[in-house]
């Protein structure tokens, strides 16, 4: 792997933080992770700080493709708060994810990112159902 992560679990939701240098291959790896990790510890939200994450490329192609496997894997069964603030910031695959369904959003501030995944109750996950 190119990157790495380390997960720790605050009251209401999990926290991911990944670092390391962004290889797309390497990237889509982590909705299954972070899918089954919530599983595990049974809490369906999670902060994704990807500020330590070094990117010098990301296409919007790839930007495309990740949104939509986030959407995939994760649907509207848990709720992802993604912190990034890094020079390609971009807000297309929260679009691409959004339009597929996926509680994703992605901020610039871990503040502002735990706000909106303990307060905006509209966009809470749905029970989680393992036969989908």
């Amino acid at each position: 792997m190119y990157t790495r992560y380390s997960l720790q679990k605050r009251k209401e939701f999990l926290e991911m933080n990944i670092s390391g240098d962004y290889q797309y291959w390497d990237l889509v790896k982590y909705p299954k992770i972070i899918r089954n990790q919530c599983l595990k510890a049974g809490v369906f939200k999670i902060l994704v700080d990807l500020k330590q994450l070094e990117i010098t490329r990301m296409p919007i192609v790839e930007q495309f493709f990740i949104g939509e496997h986030i959407a995939e894997v994760l649907k509207d069964h848990i709720k992802i708060a993604i912190v990034w603030n890094g020079l390609y910031h971009s807000r297309f695959f929260q679009s691409v994810a959004t339009n597929r369904a996926a509680l994703l959003r992605v901020f610039r501030s871990e503040k502002n990112a735990e706000i909106w995944l303990l307060r905006d109750k509209e966009n809470e996950p749905m029970f989680y159902n393992s036969n989908h």
